[in-house]
């Protein structure tokens, strides 16, 4: 609707006041003019001050006017909320394709009262510093765990489309509604023009661009906010893809960052990290890899083997089945070096050529990591988008991260921890200087972060060990899911080697197509940075293809058992044993009791997961490894919890149909003798032969922790730290010591070689175990191996670091493959 001509003055309202009125009662007869004169006609006070004394002879001041437009409660100006509504519902209109115009109180609205409105509101968005808020709260309500660093801006982006795609996804129970749409106050009237004229050539406004620039202002305190629910649904979905790849890309530069900080290119661009190369953003998302559900209503029995998604074949390069390792060696090794002369550095090193690469010169005025990254981001170099195609104002962004406590520090500290670098992470670590640093990068739960990134290839247990050198870091913190370190161990394990899904692992978890650290194999096959992985997020598929996934393997084993004995060595063996898990937690549908299990009932169904879920010849030999392991440091099997069958296996014959509670107490052995029947016969022979000794393993350590014998060896000197763990039960010793040498000492060099070397035949040791006798293990036999204590444990200067080379009397390691080989030293 146009707004109305300005009255004229014979439009005006005509009023007539009698004879001998008094002056004060001439301002409620004159009310109706003064209104129309100040308000609708817009004249300003000295006008309507003259046009009274003129046409009415009505003769008073100013501030006489002013007193009775507060008693009227008259006012000129519309309010800044009736505004701002004004500015919600135009912009949801323009969206649509829609011109707008407004009524206030029957009056038309000017747009340059409102292009006023944005571009005050703007300035002082602009001169506010946006507060680095605690996100737990919110990126729990907005993703459950997909966003799995509570406390940070950027460290969660690891895929784009992924969060988005979460969000989406949310369950009935905790539904994100859509975008809301703006009610109109009652005193304001929508309009749409008849006749609207377009910008020439498409161009906005200056209107629309005032009120853009507001809203991407808007939109980088949500982001620094915290507010992920509010910055999705402020943005159209054209804008949500720009916005999630830009993140991604800025994850990525901060992941390359910090990886190869200390060497290679000093400062990582959009043409080095190459993603004209390979485009992340896809048009449709590729459905991803069947994943199976252990606790899903729709549970079937049978073999647990899912194909490859068909149409990766044509578009995502397949990574190697061949691992990568890494090795120990101590430091008080002595040799004397040999005089060579040191090859020159390439002069023109190629920053895609690793090889080519050389160390940075070291400089006191080297700009610190979390200084690089608040640079490259202000520069917005890192990207291939630019700046004004952005829906959010980027130097807002880096504005708020300035400042020693304003976020950039420890999200720094997470890329060193993601990217495994513990160079950069020591550098930081002086950066630390007040409390407030400090406590930020504790909310980060770097430990839980450094389980969930783990890479056996290159850094086995090294970045766990360094966190814990730092004295910052509890190891029996929990995450914001609940979680201990010990059980983002075990998540590691079924992340890496099985098909389940979170929501199998954690009920919490439910709402999730993926686990944190997917995009990094703990066997040193791919890494966030690898071609392959980059592909798969150009296909649309943010979950690692299971046919990508292998056995659980020595290389991962290494790091789940060395990082397992970090962990013990933090913290004393109890606290950390018999601390509750966050996983598999169930309640009583009738009493509510909370059914939480324990360490060793973990491994138990971890156990379970990998000979259901995993892989091709899952023989559960790393199992084996990580029993043994805590076992031989004194965890307990004779432990009991409260734990539900039906709960575990909902659709066995049997427990649908209970009524009442459920659960009672389980000891390891006796929830590993209730696994149903039928899941074991869908088993392979050679998973049913590990479950058989791991079966064993828990009854021999039950017989040790009942008896009381006199301590000895079984053979050769003791290792100096014996406990009773194993006493009486010279089988478990003599198990204990051949996992170790077993994972220590062999690797799969080629296709078609066996997972296991022959000196560790899981058939022979099954009999022999079955028979009652010792375990035939080819160590012992053909007198390999340096002796064992009865304790389990081989003799060294700390007997839980034990290394290969305390192991053999002679070599007869097969890792001698340097190309798949990094040394780590002690």
């Amino acid at each position: 609707m146009d707004q109305p001509m300005p009255p004229t003055s014979a439009s005006r309202i005509q009023v007539t006041i009698p004879p001998n009125v008094p002056f004060n009662k001439k301002w409620d007869l004159l009310k109706p003019v003064i209104e129309q004169l100040y308000v609708d006609e817009n004249q300003a006070l000295p006008d309507v001050v003259a046009i009274m004394k003129r046409d009415y002879g009505f003769a008073a001041e100013k501030h006489d006017y002013k007193y009775h437009f507060k008693k009227w409660k008259l006012k000129k100006n519309i309010p800044t909320p009736k505004k701002e509504a004004m500015l919600n519902i135009r912009r949801q209109r323009t969206e649509a394709g829609k011109p707008t115009t407004f009524l206030y109180n029957g009056t038309k609205v000017e747009d340059k009262k409102l292009r006023r409105q944005v571009k005050e509101s703007a300035r002082r968005e602009v001169a506010r510093r946006p507060v680095v808020a605690d996100r737990g709260e919110q990126l729990r309500i907005l993703s459950g765990s997909a966003f799995h660093v509570s406390n940070s801006v950027f460290l969660n982006w690891s895929i784009p489309y992924g969060t988005m795609r979460s969000f989406v996804a949310q369950s009935p129970s905790s539904p994100v509604p859509s975008p809301a749409t703006q009610s109109t106050p009652s005193d304001i009237l929508v309009t749409t023009p008849i006749n609207d004229a377009s910008s020439p050539n498409n161009v906005p406004s200056p209107f629309s661009r005032d009120q853009n620039m507001k809203i991407s202002i808007d939109r980088a305190h949500m982001l620094i906010g915290g507010q992920h629910r509010a910055l999705v649904q402020s943005m159209r979905k054209e804008e949500r893809d720009i916005m999630s790849t830009w993140l991604y890309q800025f994850w990525f530069h901060g992941f390359k960052t910090a990886k190869h900080w200390g060497r290679g290119p000093q400062r990582w661009t959009a043409d080095l990290l190459r993603f004209d190369a390979i485009n992340v953003v896809s048009p449709a998302p590729l459905p991803a890899s069947p994943r199976m559900n252990f606790g899903a209503t729709n549970f079937q029995l049978g073999p647990a083997r899912v194909s490859e998604n068909p149409n990766l074949k044509r578009t995502v390069h397949v990574p190697s089945q061949l691992c990568r390792w890494s090795i120990h060696y101590s430091s008080d090794v002595h040799y004397e070096p040999l005089k060579s002369r040191t090859p020159s550095p390439d002069p023109n090193p190629n920053p895609l050529d690793e090889k080519s690469w050389k160390d940075w010169p070291s400089s006191s005025d080297q700009q610190p990591c979390q200084e690089r990254l608040l640079d490259s981001l202000a520069r917005n170099d890192f990207s291939d988008i630019k700046v004004e195609d952005l829906p959010i104002a980027v130097p807002q962004i880096a504005k708020s991260l300035e400042g020693p406590n304003n976020g950039l520090l420890e999200e720094a500290f997470g890329f060193g921890v993601m990217a495994r670098n513990l160079k950069v992470l020591l550098d930081l670590e002086h950066e630390l200087e007040t409390d407030e640093q400090v406590k930020k990068v504790q909310e980060l739960n770097p430990l839980h972060l450094a389980t969930s990134y783990l890479d056996g290839s290159k850094t086995c247990c090294s970045i766990l060990n360094g966190l814990f050198a730092m004295q910052l870091f509890r190891p029996i913190s929990r995450n914001n899911l609940g979680h201990t370190v010990f059980d983002n161990l075990m998540i590691a394990i079924l992340k890496a080697h099985t098909s389940v899904t979170p929501g199998a692992i954690d009920d919490g978890l439910r709402n999730e197509k993926r686990l944190p650290g997917e995009e990094v194999d703990i066997c040193g096959r791919w890494d966030a940075d690898s071609d392959c992985v980059r592909e798969l997020l150009k296909a649309g598929d943010s979950c690692i293809p299971f046919a990508w996934k292998h056995k659980f393997c020595h290389t991962s084993v290494q790091a789940i058992c060395h990082c397992v004995i970090e962990l013990l060595k933090a913290a004393p063996t109890d606290k950390i044993l018999n601390l509750p898990s966050g996983l598999f937690l169930k309640y009583c549908v009738s009493c509510g009791l909370k059914m939480e299990v324990k360490p060793v009932h973990s491994i138990v169904l971890t156990a379970i997961f990998l000979a259901h879920f995993g892989a091709q010849d899952e023989d559960l030999f790393g199992i084996l490894a990580v029993l043994l392991t805590v076992l031989s440091d004194g965890a307990d099997p004779l432990q009991s919890v409260n734990i539900s069958i039906s709960a575990l296996f909902p659709n066995e014959a049997g427990n649908t149909d209970q009524t009442g509670c459920s659960h009672r107490h389980y000891k390891p052995l006796e929830l590993a003798s209730r696994v149903p029947l039928r899941f074991i016969e869908s088993w392979s022979s050679k998973a049913r032969t590990g479950w058989k000794i791991f079966c064993r393993i828990l009854q021999l350590s039950e017989k040790a922790w009942m008896t009381t014998l006199d301590f000895g060896q079984i053979y050769g000197d003791c290792c100096g730290n014996c406990e009773e763990y194993f006493d009486g039960t010279p089988e478990l010793a003599l198990l204990s010591g051949a996992v170790h040498a077993e994972y220590l000492t062999y690797r799969r060099l080629a296709e078609g070689d066996p997972w296991l070397s022959p000196n560790f035949d899981m058939d022979a040791i099954c009999e022999s175990l079955d028979k009652g006798e010792m375990p035939k293990i080819g160590f012992v036999e053909d007198d390999m191996a340096h002796p064992v204590c009865d304790c389990g444990h081989f003799k060294s200067k700390n007997f839980r670091d034990v290394r290969a080379q305390d192991i053999m009397k002679y070599h007869f390691s097969n890792l001698e493959d340097w190309s798949r080989t990094t040394f780590i030293e002690d």
